[in-house]
Parts: C-alpha cells; sequence; structure tokens
C-alpha cells in the first residue's frame, strides 16, 4: 500500500513539473518575435535596436535582465522608444527562426546586445557582458544600460 502511494506521489510530481515546463516552453515561444521591418520609421537613419536574448528555459537571473533592462530602456528613454529610435526586442534563440542570432552576435548565454543601425544596414552591435555584473545592483545595472545606449546613439 505504502509503496502504491509512493509510486502515484512521483507520477503526480512528475506529471505537475512535465506540463510545468511545457506551458512555459509555450509562454516563451508566444512571446518572442522576430524585428519586425515594418515597425521602423521610414524617415529613421539611424536606428539603436536593443535585444534580450535567450532561450526557452529562463532562470530568476534570466528574468531578471530582461526586466532590469525594459525598466532602464523605459524610464531613460523613452522618447527614444517612442519615436522609434530605439527598437527593444525579447528573443527566443531556441525557435529555429531565431538560431541564427547565436552566429550573429556570437551568443554563448542569455545576453542584452545593442545594434547600431544606419540606413537599414548593421554599423556595430556590442553585446553588454556586464549585465550578468551588475545583477544584484539595480542602480549600477541601470547606469550601465544608460552609459552603453548612449555611447551608442551618440554615434549619429
Amino acid at each position: 500500500m505504502k509503496r502504491n502511494m509512493l509510486i502515484f506521489i512521483l507520477t503526480l510530481i512528475f506529471l505537475v513539473g512535465a506540463a510545468t515546463t511545457l506551458a512555459q516552453e509555450k509562454e516563451t515561444e508566444t512571446a518572442s518575435v522576430l524585428v519586425d521591418s515594418s515597425i521602423v520609421p521610414a524617415d529613421s537613419s539611424h536606428q539603436l535596436l536593443a535585444f534580450y536574448f535567450h532561450g526557452n528555459r529562463r532562470c530568476a537571473s534570466c528574468i531578471k535582465i530582461e526586466k532590469y533592462t525594459k525598466e532602464s530602456l523605459d524610464s531613460l528613454f523613452q522618447k527614444e522608444l517612442s519615436d522609434g529610435r530605439i527598437l527593444w526586442q525579447v528573443v527566443n534563440t531556441d525557435l529555429d527562426s531565431n538560431q541564427h542570432f547565436l552566429k550573429d552576435y556570437n551568443l554563448y548565454t542569455r545576453s542584452v546586445v545593442l545594434v547600431d543601425m544606419h540606413d537599414g544596414k548593421q554599423a556595430r552591435w556590442k553585446n553588454l557582458e556586464k549585465v550578468w555584473e551588475y545583477l544584484n545592483s539595480k542602480n549600477s545595472f541601470s547606469i550601465y544600460i544608460r552609459d552603453e545606449v548612449n555611447d551608442f546613439l551618440k554615434e549619429e
């Protein structure tokens, strides 16, 4: 009797874990999009693409990096986001259609990447690897994002 109860409990735990994983993967898949060129302003000769690259499985730190980056951009670069000079994109590199980004930007982990676009062509890019170092200080993280974005924007 105890053995049957143990098997039942273990099976239940396994099924709940599998269902949770599938739900997270489906949620991640629907939240990830490719860069849509139709949202790029026609009169924009200079644009900064700010990417957060992740996979299907996301730890608390990965989620925090995305959150802190978005919050930093939203609070410090409202005008640039609203006029299209900065475009924020969250991309799941585990999707087949997005795996090219791994090679394009030499990605080996979850990453924030800034891409400088001039007249629709990529001029330069930078992987903001220090986001991992500043993860325990939201203020330092935000300052790092601000400084890196400003470096890209001043190159107009």
